[in-house]
């Protein structure tokens, strides 16, 4: 075949695919389960859960909507936009130009200050998580965010997918999203980038993406990221805990950032105990949760951290970053997150112009 007609194959492979992802959610309870009935009661569950959301006065800056087993609020505004933002992802960027930094300070990452709701969870103590970002789009809250050194954070794919750059604004220093702290500030987003190849084609294998800020932020005592992760570390059997400003366990959602600790497990023990199907857990995700439930991330965590902490220098590594899960909490249905450090060369990679903590 000509490569034209290559070429006109991928465009109607790719306009099948986005036809598709239109009619069935690209979620653990769409695409990769039957329109059965746990997928009506599952339904009607979500109403009652948005009566009462509504019911307690959801906050107006909060711009997360229920949208399937995603923790963020849906950006698809149909097949031709999802088919524009394949082509227009910037895989240019792959091939820029980025200068080496020069004066990078000495600094620290993922420092534990402990000595100084997501759903089950409690408040985080103000300052200590300082790399914890709030992802605001048009002026309304709907991702977390992690600062990784002085010019990028990494946040979930699906936060970002289909969406304007120029109307994002990183939010840094936040504690109580009601009332910012004087030294609280915010940056744009000069450019978005997704590991897009799979994310175009089965989004759920690679829910990761790096925003580029506008400008470097100062990394100080009181503002400094968290530390990356070892590769091919596991983490099963560790601690994870995760921060969010998502909803908690009475349907609202929190003005001060919460945390909840919950066990990573192995993917075996995943495909095992979980009733996800088996092909959903991978080497590009991990699963962390109570088998009884009770504790989990929730709607508007998307893209916050999942950390644990080295028993050795007892910093703080961010071992994944908050995907999608069946519900918040449910038995059997642990949370899953992008598995960090399956992805640290592309990390690496695309940050090569940033100062990195060590």
């Amino acid at each position: 075949m000509t490569s034209r007609g290559n070429l006109v194959l991928i465009v109607a492979f790719l306009a099948v695919g986005s036809y598709f992802l239109e009619v069935v959610p690209v979620t653990s309870g769409g695409l990769f389960q039957t329109y059965g009935e746990r997928w009506t009661n599952r339904l009607e569950n979500e109403a009652r859960e948005n009566e009462v959301v509504v019911r307690n006065g959801n906050d107006s800056d909060i711009g997360v909507q229920e949208n399937g087993d995603w923790k963020a609020p849906s950006t698809n505004q149909g097949w031709w936009t999802w088919l524009t933002n394949v082509f227009r992802l910037p895989i240019v960027s792959v091939f820029a130009y980025r200068a080496e930094p020069t004066n990078c300070p000495v600094c620290s990452c993922g420092i534990n200050n402990n000595n100084s709701r997501i759903v089950g969870g409690t408040k985080a103590k103000e300052g200590k998580y300082p790399w914890m970002v709030a992802l605001y789009y048009n002026n309304r809250f709907i991702c977390g965010g992690t600062l990784i050194n002085d010019r990028y954070v990494l946040t979930a794919a699906h936060c970002v997918f289909n969406t304007d750059r120029s109307l994002f604004s990183v939010k840094f220093l936040l504690y109580d999203r009601g009332r910012p702290a004087p030294e609280s500030f915010e940056r744009r987003v000069s450019y978005i980038m997704t590991n897009w190849f799979v994310n175009a084609v089965v989004f759920i294998m690679n829910d990761l993406a790096l925003l580029k800020l506008n400008e470097t932020v100062p990394i100080t005592d009181h503002l400094y990221p968290v530390c990356m992760p070892v590769e091919g570390e596991t983490y099963a059997g560790f601690d994870g805990i995760i921060t969010g400003w998502g909803k908690l366990g009475n349907f609202t959602f929190p003005r001060t950032l919460q945390e909840v600790t919950v066990p990573i497990l192995s993917s075996e023990e995943c495909r095992n105990q979980s009733e996800y199907y088996k092909f959903q857990i991978n080497d590009r995700v991990l699963c962390a949760g109570l088998p009884e439930g009770g504790k989990d991330s929730c709607q508007g965590d998307s893209g916050g951290p999942m950390h644990i902490t080295d028993p050795i220098t007892d910093k703080y590594i961010l071992a994944g970053v908050v995907s999608y899960g069946y519900g918040c909490a449910k038995p059997k249905y642990p949370g899953i997150y992008a598995r960090v450090n399956r992805f640290l060369s592309w990390i690496n990679f695309n940050t090569r112009d940033a100062c990195w903590c060590s």
